[in-house]
């Protein structure tokens, strides 16, 4: 399979998945955890786009803290999500 192939899926796997997150009726995650998936996108547009550039190991490290930060609030975001289901 060719590496550019495989690339363009993930980007398309990535923007599907951020679009479903985003723009839901009824949204899984609370709007501080959209905004940070926001920020997260950004960021790593913002690592793709300074290759060449002196901050770009900055930017990468930014995007692993945001990364695991995201991944955190979606953790509490589902537990209260499954709180609320189970209530009901």
């Amino acid at each position: 399979m060719d590496s550019v192939a495989v690339l363009h899926t993930y980007v398309f796997l990535l923007s599907f998945a951020s679009a479903f997150l985003l723009g839901g009726k009824r949204p899984l995650l609370a709007l501080s955890t959209r905004v940070l998936l926001v920020v997260l996108l950004a960021l790593a547009v913002g690592y793709a786009v300074s290759a060449a550039q002196w901050y770009h190991g900055y930017v990468g490290v930014a995007t692993l803290i945001a990364n695991a930060v995201f991944v955190g609030f979606v953790a509490i975001d589902v537990r209260n999500w499954q709180r609320r289901r189970s209530e009901r």
